[in-house]
């Protein structure tokens, strides 16, 4: 026993001995003059003024940690407190008392702020580049889907333009202008250093796309993110090589912090409703209109006896589908709500610390039967080995499930649906049943199961309810982003010491995109047979990524410390693949909605690629004094997608700063102005195509071979071989300048920009037949340049007396885009010609000498009050000679205001025609006849050339789709615990083609129209700006400066009440915080535009166009936020 007793007394001697040696325990409490101090900060420092262990107090103030070293010292730290500091020694329990901070702005010391955009540590004061940032806890509180939303209006010289209200939509994003038109024209995303692309973009024809597309935003949920940096001119953007030509929006994401473990969530729920759109006509309305546009063009007794959903007729077996009035864009439409969840985890100890986010958004639209959900998660570990070397782990994961419309265009269907048309089937007594109605097949209404051909524009918009119950689109994606990295301390830990520190990283980019439609044959009363009877389509496409990046950085330490100097090499290779296939099927059985089972396939494929892409990157930046500053960046990319001879890209840049408030001869100002800099840049970004090895020939199979069934598979060459393809580059140089006044209370940042964009980069572009084929994959066909300039004034303290704080904000930008030169074969493919048998087409006129977006049509002049025959006849009534009546018209007539169809002189007087009448006006002539004889109640085009008809000879430029001035501004207030925020957005001075409008005033179909068409001509003398009804033939909605209108708006982007709950009533409850915010979102909006909603963007060579996309919805969010 005494043995047992031995043997144990040494092993716990040993223990303890053990545990001694592992450190010394101390413990004790803090406190104020309130009581005891919650999360107040408690850390070892050793003599180097390391942290090298940490806590935070608990509830009641008291603390508890294991010391390295009792010679270091214990510092002790809390918000609006004074920060403690003694030497540790041979105590181990203590007692302290904060005293109360008096003098909390001299604890701030300047030049700390730090700016990582390429990957060095800059002094914010020595930053040469044009860069803004935004500080994601300007916009806390707020329900923004995506970054992108509350970027918007906040950074000079972005432009950001809704896509739509649908879910999931996104935004179109401009920096600076467009620089290139083979591909996307978005900003690069970066999120903590790593590229994150758009999956699929390869597959997009971005100079004709206006269709939504996945939003890669949606990977990074809001939340997680910390602060974002926006990289304007080429030496900021030179880092990233031959991918940020457009600029980088570069995302900074939340990581965790030594101490206690904090539980942080948030609720959100939000109601949104879309905006009054356009009045349409009724039920009874619309039939009166649909009767005399059918009459019109004939003018024959019984144009419409035989359409019995026009006549009211009860005898007919349809006749309770018919007799509605039927309001069907309130019946698509309805109050959509999002509820947001948020938790996140956060803390750690003396080695590691972490962060643990989960996120859940369920959205419904405001159109029906559009539901998304969103879950994402991000798990991030840093692990100190010792003071040197870190171990850090990113595993972000994001899940979306987006069940959308089957088209898209619900909205557009509804204002086109007859009004006097039944949402569902009605019995005999007019009830509704179940069973949603659907037109019966076009023919003569007065057989028994037909519908009438007149209204076969209306069958084929169909049902919108029916479509969006019964058909639909759902796209799943998933993305994983893990990344591993570790960073080395090579030489020196601080700034005291010459420093080399090593980075190298391994990065994943796994996305995964299912995407299956269905459209049922209920939808329709077409046969079987019917392409797309039961067709179902499944599309899926995964990719993945890998990246390894190293990272050299060397920052020497001199005994002169007004030099500063620090430079970096770095390596990066990226290898990736992708998969897609697609499956389209019809005549499915009933109840089954895959492809995959026995039936008719119509369309089948397969595709994979890979890429690789290298590159090399050295960056330094030196400065003396933190007055002059000198940075030099080179990039070279080398990629597989060209021939050897231009497989590597260089991108060189540099630029310098000059704070001229530092100099001595300035010292006189410095009370008033505190930064005065001038910063001037130059550099080359670039671009390349989105397809992979260009430079060899492949190989596709193209039909068969072969009589009979005896055919065997033909492969051909699939495209020229494309050696001398080179890079898209834009070399661009930035004038900036920053001014802060009184101490930075007020701080001004201007630049001055000019881009040229050299080889452009275009897909597809025709090529002579004689080459054996009928395009190039990609040629470099032009150039292009853009210039302009920002402006941005920042003063979030602009005012503050006692508890209350008064902070402003504003930003303007101008952009001017030019085409300069182009290649011949690539105009003549975009420039479309014109035809006399278009109607309602906006040509697209892209020139030498003119910006990208221009609209060219023609212009329109009102309409025409009097028919030529009541001229003819008023002549005959008077017994006048032609002579005489070419007088009247000259002399009476044309003065008092009237208008005819007559043809006038460029002195506004009566062409006279061969036979002496006067000329009437006409439209494209044809082998020396009129395609159509203008009349009265018929549209005004203005006769440019004054030759008396209307053709392509008329068109003119009618505007430009980009804008002139975009900004931002807002004010925030904040008085004790309130705060209030509002923010404001401008777009001046651009064009945009009203296509829902035209489609709604054309009457030219049996679609409903809006209720402006009331005030149509009817008769000789009526005075209106709005033609008559003509079914199937006439000119009156041409494409012209009638439907082209200046959407300038300024929205009231979203106001903010925020609560936070007082300090000391959080320690009575135990919380850290709780917050409440309420907010409002896109609540007004003042513009002209007579459309729905006035923001509309331009895209590749196209011009803006609202076409009757769902509109960005009102919203209303109440959120509470609440931490322990």
């Amino acid at each position: 026993m005494k043995e047992i007793k031995f043997i144990i007394t040494a092993w716990a001697l040993t223990a303890a001995t053990g545990v001694m040696a592992q450190g010394q325990r101390i413990s004790g409490t803090v406190t104020d003059a309130m009581g005891a101090v919650m999360g107040g900060n408690v850390v070892e420092r050793d003599a180097n003024n390391r942290i090298v262990s940490a806590t935070v107090t608990d509830f009641n103030g008291n603390f508890s940690m294991t010391v390295k070293n009792p010679k270091n010292k214990l510092v002790v730290s809390y918000v609006g407190a004074q920060t403690y500091t003694t030497t540790i020694g041979a105590r181990t329990s203590f007692k302290i008392k904060l005293q109360n901070s008096t003098n909390l702005k001299e604890v701030t010391v300047k030049g700390k702020t730090r700016y990582r955009g390429g990957g060095l540590s800059i002094p914010k004061n020595e930053v040469s580049v044009a860069t803004q940032t935004m500080n994601m806890n300007e916009v806390e509180g707020l329900a923004f889907t995506s970054a992108d939303e509350a970027l918007q209006g906040k950074i000079a010289g972005l432009d950001i333009v809704a896509n739509s209200g649908n879910l999931g939509s996104g935004t179109t994003m401009r920096l600076r202008g467009v620089n290139s038109i083979n591909g996307s024209a978005e900003p690069l995303i970066v999120v903590d250093g790593n590229i994150m692309d758009v999956p699929g973009q390869d597959e997009i024809d971005y100079s004709t796309a206006t269709e939504e597309t996945y939003s890669s935003l949606l990977s990074v949920n809001p939340g997680d993110i910390e602060s974002i940096d926006i990289l304007k001119d080429a030496a900021a953007t030179a880092v990233w090589g031959s991918r940020g030509a457009n600029g980088v929006i570069s995302i900074k994401t939340k990581r965790g912090a030594r101490g206690k473990i904090r539980i942080n969530y948030s609720y959100s729920i939000q109601a949104n409703w879309q905006p009054k759109g356009y009045n349409l006509l009724s039920g009874d309305d619309y039939t009166m209109l649909m009767k005399e546009e059918l009459y019109n063009p004939n003018q024959g007794a019984t144009a419409t006896t035989n359409i019995n959903e026009l006549n009211y007729k009860k005898s007919w077996a349809e006749y309770n589908n018919w007799n509605d009035n039927t309001d069907w864009a309130k019946e698509v439409k309805k109050t959509g709500f999002n509820q947001s969840h948020y938790l996140t985890l956060s803390g750690g100890g003396e080695k590691a610390s972490f962060r643990v986010s989960v996120g859940y958004d369920h959205q419904t639209g405001t159109i029906i039967k559009q539901t998304l959900d969103r879950f994402s998660t991000r798990l991030i570990l840093d692990y100190w080995v010792s003071d040197r070397i870190k171990f850090s782990t990113t595993f972000p994961l994001t899940y979306t499930n987006n069940q959308k419309n089957y088209d898209g265009d619900i909205l557009g269907r509804a204002l086109r649906m007859a009004p006097n048309m039944s949402v569902y089937r009605e019995d005999a007594n007019g009830n509704d049943t179940n069973e949603f109605y659907i037109m019966l097949p076009s023919g003569n209404s007065n057989n028994a199961g037909y519908s009438s051909e007149a209204l076969k524009d209306v069958r084929s918009v169909g049902n919108p309810v029916a479509i969006a119950n019964l058909a639909w689109s759902n796209e799943k994606t998933y993305r994983l982003n893990p990344e591993f990295k570790i960073d080395y301390n090579l030489l020196g830990t601080d700034d005291d010491h010459t420093r080399l520190d090593y980075m190298g990283l391994v990065y994943m980019d796994v996305y995964s995109n299912s995407s299956p439609t269905y459209w049922p044959g209920s939808l329709s009363t077409e046969p079987w047979s019917d392409g797309n009877y039961n067709k179902s389509t499944l599309y899926d496409k995964n990719s993945l990524s890998f990246t390894t990046r190293h990272r050299l950085t060397f920052t020497p330490h001199f005994k002169n410390e007004d030099w500063y100097l620090t430079m970096m090499g770095q390596w990066e290779m990226t290898s990736g693949s992708d998969y897609n296939q697609k499956v389209s099927a019809f005549k499915l059985p009933l109840g089954v909605t895959s492809p995959t089972v026995q039936s008719d396939i119509s369309e089948m494929s397969t595709g994979n690629g890979e890429w690789r892409s290298m590159s090399a990157l050295y960056s330094t930046h030196l400065s003396w004094k933190s007055r002059y500053m000198f940075d030099f960046t080179l990039r070279a990319d080398g990629t597989t997608k060209f021939g050897s001879k231009n497989k590597w890209g260089f991108f060189p840049a540099v630029s310098g700063r000059w704070n001229i408030s530092d100099e001595p001869w300035m010292k006189w100002s410095r009370k008033v102005i505190s930064m005065l800099s001038f910063r001037p840049s130059w550099g080359i970004s670039g671009n390349q195509p989105s397809s992979e090895y260009l430079q060899y020939s492949k190989y596709a199979s193209s039909g068969t071979y072969g009589p009979g069934t005896n055919n065997l598979p033909v492969t051909v060459v699939d495209g020229m071989q494309l050696t001398d393809l080179k890079w898209e580059k834009t070399s661009s140089y930035n004038l900036g300048a920053n001014l802060g006044l009184l101490d930075d209370l007020v701080e001004f940042d201007f630049n001055y920009y000019y881009k040229k964009t050299n080889n452009l980069l275009n897909k597809s572009v025709s090529i002579a037949s004689q080459t054996g084929f009928s395009s190039l994959a990609w040629k470099n066909i032009g150039t292009m340049e853009n210039k302009g300039w920002e402006f941005n004034v920042s003063a979030p303290r602009l005012i503050k007396r006692g508890k209350f704080t008064f902070g402003a904000n504003f930003n303007i930008s101008q952009n001017f885009n030019k085409i300069l030169e182009m290649d011949q074969s690539v105009l003549d493919g975009i420039n479309s010609e014109w035809s006399s048998d278009s109607r309602g087409v906006y040509y697209k006129r892209v020139q030498p000498g003119n910006a990208l977006g221009s609209i060219f049509g023609l212009r329109y002049k009102g309409v025409y009050q009097y028919s030529y025959d009541w001229l003819t006849t008023y002549q005959k009534q008077n017994n006048w000679t032609d002579q005489q009546l070419i007088n009247y018209i000259n002399n009476e007539f044309l003065p008092q205001g009237k208008t005819a169809p007559i043809a006038l002189d460029a002195n506004g007087r009566v062409i006279v025609a061969a036979d002496g009448t006067p000329l009437r006006m006409a439209y494209a002539y044809s082998n020396g006849k009129a395609t159509y004889e203008f009349d009265g109640g018929d549209a005004i085009y203005e006769d440019v050339n004054h030759d008396g008809q209307i053709n392509s000879l008329d068109m003119v430029y009618l505007g430009n789709s980009n804008p002139k001035f975009s900004g931002g501004f807002g004010f925030n207030f904040k008085y004790g615990q309130w705060s209030l925020r509002t923010n404001f957005v401008f777009r001046t001075g651009f064009k945009i083609v009203n296509a829902a409008r035209m489609g709604l005033e054309k009457m030219y179909n049996t679609t409903n129209q809006s209720s402006a068409v009331n005030w149509r001509w009817r008769k000789n003398g009526d005075v209106t700006e709005m033609p008559r009804a003509l079914y199937n033939t006439g000119y009156n909605w041409l494409g012209s400066d009638r439907y082209v209108e200046d959407a300038s708006f300024l929205r009231f982007s979203y106001v903010s009440l925020s609560y936070d709950c007082p300090k000391s009533f959080l320690k009575k409850i135990g919380l850290n915080r709780l917050r409440f915010d309420l907010n409002a979102q896109n609540i007004l909006v003042w513009s002209k535009y007579s459309g729905t909603d006035p923001e509309h963007t331009s895209g590749g060579w196209n011009f803006a166009t609202d076409s009757s996309q769902t509109p960005r919805s009102k919203s209303v969010t109440l959120r509470v936020n609440v931490e322990i």
